[in-house]
């Protein structure tokens, strides 16, 4: 049976000449949870902008359900939640914010709003929906930019740093909700939060230098110190001495 996202030999030259994807292939079935870890500068933000069609893959180097696929095709199928919310989060209010998706999709206005507000409601976020994203705190942007891809249903859920500079409540909250979601929605979670992936994946993949340097099941994998050292990682906190 064919993965439901494959990456196969994947390479990347950005328009300056640095190389930052040198032969990756990886593969994600469906309602598989897998961690993409790696340092700053190891390829995982690019790799996740050609997953989620934003950048061109050259042709046969991303594929769903076996076929080849381009970035309209990838674009329907992936939900990219970015580091920053910001960037995602552009309406006067948050329902209408998490509405847009469906509304460009062609979905009538009071449809996408009814569908938008119930998976506020599902995320425990219904009470931010009439607000503006500008005044909503870190964490709550994150649950808003969240709704924002659930509402449109992806097959892969692709999330980039989803704790990244959150409080501790709040990241416990991002933990729940990656473990409560629907089984049959793939996620690919890219973070330097090793603890994280180990409450929320069973696998991982680890980057270094635009290539894949090992993946394998978790939590063994993080549990090689010499491993981990050699590509610039820490031992996960539960782990350290």
């Amino acid at each position: 049976m064919s993965p439901l996202l494959e990456v196969r030999a994947l390479r990347y030259v950005y328009p300056d000449g640095h190389e930052a994807l040198r032969g990756v292939s990886l593969s994600l079935g469906a309602g598989e949870r897998v961690a993409l870890v790696g340092a700053n500068g190891s390829g995982k933000s690019t790799l996740l902008l050609h997953l989620a069609g934003a950048l061109p893959a050259p042709e046969n180097g991303v594929f769903l359900h076996g076929g080849p696929a381009g970035p309209e095709r990838l674009r329907k199928s992936v939900g990219l939640i970015f580091q920053e919310p910001d960037d995602q989060l552009l309406m006067p209010q948050v329902l209408e914010d998490v509405a847009f998706g469906l509304v460009a999709r062609g979905v009538p206005a009071k449809e996408a709003r009814t569908r938008a507000r119930a998976v506020l409601e599902s995320l425990g976020a219904g009470r931010l929906a009439e607000r503006p994203p500008h005044r909503l705190s870190g964490g709550e942007k994150r649950l808003a930019a969240l709704a924002g891809i659930l509402v449109m249903e992806p097959e892969v859920l692709v999330l980039d740093e989803p704790t990244a500079a959150l409080d501790p409540r709040a990241r416990r909250r991002v933990i729940e909700l990656l473990r409560s979601m629907e089984r049959e929605t793939a996620v690919l979670l890219a973070t330097h939060d090793l603890d994280m992936a180990l409450d929320t994946c069973a696998r991982a993949v680890i980057l270094h230098e635009g290539r894949v340097a090992a993946e394998g099941a978790l939590p063994g994998l993080f549990r090689d110190a010499e491993l981990l050292e050699r590509v610039g990682l820490e031992l996960p906190l539960r782990y350290a001495r």
